[in-house]
C-alpha cells in the first residue's frame, strides 16, 4: 500500500520534484503523477546538458542523501546505463565543514561533558569536510595522536526523511512507471537505505575496520589503524592517525626510495585476501584512502564503504574469474546466472552468443595483456543488457577492481594485474579441486541428492497408479499448435461457408429453372407473400459469393 507523505515531509517532496524538473527530468515528474508539486520554470536552461550531467547537478544540489544515492548508483552498471554511471562517479562529496561550536557541542553529547578532558589536544581546523561529517586530528592525554571523524549536526534526521521520500517515490514509480515492470524499485530503495544507515553509524565503521584487520592479520604489507572503542559512538569515530605518503603522490614516493612495484604486489595480495580468504573487502580504494609506510607497507583508511561476500558468492566470483581467465563462456554464464536474479523470459542462447563474443576478443591476447577490471566491468555491461540484477556485493567489487587496475597501472605502467594476480589465480584451481573442497560440495548437495532419492519412488508410483486407473493427463504443448489450430479453423470455416452457399446456390438455381420452365409465374406473380423471391434471391446470391470471393483471398477468419 503506497501512504501519502507527512506535511513536513511534502514540503521536502515539493522541493526534489522541483529541482529534478528545473534539471530537465520533467517528464519523469509527470509520469509519477507529481505534476501538481511543480512551480515554474521547466528546466529548458539546462537542456543543453547530458541527461548523466543534468542528473548529477540535480543531485548535488537536493544534499547529502541524493550526493550519496548518485554514489550508490555510480557502483551499480548492471542497473544504471553507463554513460549515467560514468557521470554520477564524478559527484564530489566535499562541503563547506560545520561551525566548530557545534563540533564542541556533539563531543559533549556523545563522549560527556568531561569530553575535554581525554584529549591533550585538539585542532578546531577540520581535515576535510564531507556531506555526512568531518574529520580532526587530536592527540589523547596518553600522547597518542588520533583522527576524530565527527558527525554534521541534524544529518541524521534530514537523511531519514529523504529515505522515507525515496522510499515513498519507489512505491509510485513501481506502479506507476514503465520501468517498474523491469526493475524493483522498492529493493533498490531498502538496499540502498540499508547502506546509508550504516554509513550514519560510525560503529558500523569501527567494526568495519575491525573486520578488514582481522581478515589482513597475516598480511604484512597492510596495515589497518586501530579504534578507539572507548571513544567511539554513533556519531563520534575515533581511530589511529597514521602519518604517511599518500599513494598517489608518486613523486614523494620516489624521493623517499620505495619500490612501486612492491607496494603494487602488496595492493594486489591484500585484494585477493580479503576477497578470497576474509569474505570482506573495503570498497572505495581510490588515492586519498590509501598511504604508504616504510617498507612498502599499504595503509588502508576510511571504513565507510566496506563490502561483504558470502562463501556462496566467493564460489561463484571464483569460478566466474576461473572461466574468463580459462575463456570458458558456460563457466562464465552458469556464473553469471547463479550470482544474479534473471528475469523469466531471459534468453540463455542469445546471452551465451554476447559471452562468446567477449571471449574471442580477449582469446589472441595474452595472458598478463588482459585487463581484468575492464573485461568484468564488460560482463557487468551485458548484465545490463539482459536485466540480470547482479547483487551489490558484485558490482561493487567490479569498481573496486577497476580502481585498483587503475591504481597498479599509475604506480608501474609496465605491470599487469593479471600477471601479479595469476599466482592467486592457480591458488583458486587447486583449492577448487582439492580433495576437501570436493567433499564439501559434496555434503552441501548431499542433502538434496537423498531428498530426491527418497521421494522418487513414491512419485513413480503416484504415476503408476494414475496410468493404471486411465486418470493420467499428459499436457504436450508446441509453440506453433496454437498457430496451426488457427489455420485449420479458418480452413473449415470457409469450407462449412463454401457448402451453405453451394446448398443455396443449388436452390436458387431450381427456381430459377423453375421459373424458366413456367413452373413458377414471373409476370404479374408473386410468391411468398407477395415478394419477388426472384430478384431478391439473386441479389443475395450475388453478395454471398463476393463475400466468399474476399475470404478466400484475403485468408483471413470469419
Amino acid at each position: 500500500m503506497v501512504l501519502m507523505p507527512r506535511y513536513a515531509h511534502l514540503q521536502r517532496l515539493r522541493r526534489i520534484a522541483n529541482v529534478l524538473a528545473k534539471h530537465g527530468f520533467g517528464y519523469f515528474i509527470d509520469q509519477l503523477g507529481f505534476s501538481g508539486l511543480l512551480g515554474r520554470g521547466d528546466g529548458r536552461e539546462k537542456i543543453h546538458l547530458s541527461r548523466g550531467e543534468r542528473l548529477r547537478l540535480a543531485l548535488e544540489e537536493l544534499g547529502p542523501t541524493f550526493i550519496k544515492l548518485g554514489q550508490f548508483l555510480s557502483t551499480r552498471p548492471d542497473i544504471v546505463p553507463r554513460d549515467i554511471v560514468k557521470e554520477l562517479s564524478l559527484l564530489q562529496d566535499r562541503v563547506t565543514p560545520f561551525a566548530t561550536e557545534k563540533v564542541y557541542e556533539i563531543l559533549r553529547e556523545e563522549l560527556g561533558e568531561g569530553w575535554e578532558e581525554i584529549f591533550a589536544s585538539f585542532d578546531p581546523e577540520p581535515l576535510a569536510a564531507a556531506s555526512l561529517g568531518q574529520v580532526h586530528l587530536a592527540t589523547l592525554a596518553g600522547g597518542q595522536r588520533v583522527i576524530l571523524k565527527v558527525q554534521r549536526p541534524e544529518v541524521a534526521r534530514v537523511i531519514h526523511t529523504d529515505l522515507e521520500i525515496l522510499h515513498y517515490v519507489a512505491q509510485v514509480a513501481q506502479r506507476h512507471s514503465v520501468y517498474g515492470q523491469i526493475y524493483d524499485f522498492v529493493a533498490m530503495a531498502e538496499e540502498f537505505s540499508r547502506a546509508l544507515k550504516q554509513e550514519l553509524d560510525y560503529t558500523a565503521e569501527g567494526r568495519n575496520a575491525d573486520r578488514l584487520r582481522q581478515a589482513l592479520r597475516d598480511e604484512e604489507g597492510v596495515y589497518v589503524p586501530r579504534v578507539y572503542w572507548e571513544y567511539t559512538t554513533g556519531r563520534v569515530l575515533t581511530m589511529e592517525f597514521v602519518e604517511a605518503v599518500k599513494i598517489g603522490d608518486l613523486e614523494e614516493l620516489g624521493r623517499r626510495g620505495y619500490s612501486r612495484r612492491r607496494i603494487a604486489e602488496n595492493l594486489v595480495r591484500a585484494f585477493y585476501r580479503q576477497v578470497l580468504v576474509g569474505g570482506v573487502f573495503h570498497g572505495d580504494p581510490h588515492p586519498g584512502n590509501l598511504a604508504v609506510l616504510p617498507g612498502e607497507r599499504v595503509v588502508l583508511m576510511d571504513f565507510g564503504v566496506v563490502g561483504t561476500l558470502s562463501e556462496e558468492h566467493r564460489r561463484e566470483i571464483s569460478r566466474l574469474v576461473l572461466g574468463m581467465v580459462r575463456r570458458r563462456s558456460r563457466d562464465v554464464v552458469r556464473s553469471m546466472v547463479n550470482l544474479g536474479t534473471v528475469p523469466p523470459d531471459l534468453d540463455m542462447k542469445a546471452l551465451r552468443r554476447e559471452i562468446d563474443m567477449l571471449r574471442q576478443k580477449y582469446l589472441a591476447v595474452p595472458l598478463k595483456d588482459i585487463k581484468l577490471g575492464p573485461a568484468i566491468d564488460e560482463l557487468v555491461e551485458v548484465a545490463f543488457r539482459f536485466r540480470i540484477r547482479m547483487p551489490a556485493e558484485f558490482t561493487l567489487l567490479a569498481k573496486t577492481l577497476l580502481s585498483l587496475e587503475g591504481l597498479i597501472t599509475a604506480l608501474d605502467p609496465d605491470l599487469s594485474f593479471i600477471q601479479l594476480s595469476t599466482p592467486y589465480i592457480w591458488e583458486l584451481v587447486r583449492r577448487r579441486y582439492q580433495p576437501r573442497e570436493v567433499w564439501r560440495a559434496v555434503e552441501e548437495n548431499l542433502g538434496a541428492y537423498l531428498d530426491i532419492a527418497f521421494e522418487l519412488p513414491l512419485q513413480v508410483h503416484r504415476v503408476l497408479s494414475r496410468l493404471s486407473r486411465g486418470d493420467l493427463t499428459v499436457k504436450l504443448e508446441h509453440q506453433d499448435l496454437r498457430s496451426l489450430f488457427r489455420h485449420l479453423e479458418a480452413a473449415v470455416n470457409k469450407l462449412s461457408l463454401s457448402l451453405i452457399l453451394l446448398a443455396f446456390s443449388i436452390i436458387m438455381a431450381g427456381l430459377i429453372i423453375s421459373a424458366g420452365l413456367g413452373a413458377l409465374p414471373l409476370t404479374g406473380s408473386r410468391f411468398f407473400f407477395r415478394l419477388p423471391v426472384l430478384e431478391i434471391g439473386s441479389v443475395i446470391a450475388v453478395v454471398l459469393f463476393t463475400w466468399l470471393l474476399s475470404i478466400i483471398l484475403r485468408g483471413g477468419r470469419f
